[in-house]
């Protein structure tokens, strides 16, 4: 179990990690970026349990909406709703067998919630409210790479919880 202050203090770094990563490239070039925000993501949810990839996402969220405030509260839900379906994926699929990651069951969850949030906040900012540009070319393109990003994201969280930290935790 870990304490209130590691959570606190793991979100915070991890909210930040992201925020310096994706927070000041331009939409939709961020987007390329996702496989950061998913490997924290993961690596939030095996460190802490339960709720912390939807912490990771609050604290995100907050601070990329003080980056790029013209996209609030879109930024803000997005993060968080990616870092609760993360959060529940991860449950529903037992991803965390005793102190082992389930690599495979890992890569599925962040694949699916990568896809998922991806094509909603994708759909959401080009197509809804015309924030980003809605070109064919430049839609698949962010797509794709996302969900890949998103497993890759999955997979080398997997790897680096199984060997390096899940007996420091």
């Amino acid at each position: 179990m870990v304490s209130n202050t590691k959570r606190i203090a793991l979100g915070s770094l991890f909210g930040v990690l992201i925020l310096v990563f994706i927070g000041f490239v331009p939409a939709p070039s961020d987007d390329f970026l996702i496989g950061i925000q998913a490997f924290l993501l993961a690596i939030s949810f095996l460190v802490v349990g339960r709720g912390g990839a939807t912490y990771v996402g609050i604290v995100s969220g907050m601070l990329i909406t003080l980056a790029k405030p013209q996209f609030f509260p879109l930024d803000l839900i997005f993060a968080v709703s990616y870092g609760v379906m993360v959060d529940g994926l991860s449950r529903a699929f037992r991803v965390k067998e005793g102190p082992s990651a389930r690599k495979w069951r890992l890569v599925g969850v962040m694949t699916i919630s990568t896809a998922v949030v991806g094509f909603v906040a994708y759909y959401v900012s080009a197509v809804m409210t015309n924030l980003v540009p809605n070109e064919l070319l430049l839609d698949v393109t962010v797509l794709v790479f996302g969900v890949v990003s998103g497993a890759i994201g999955g997979y080398a969280a997997a790897l680096v919880w199984n060997r390096y930290l899940k007996s420091r935790i």
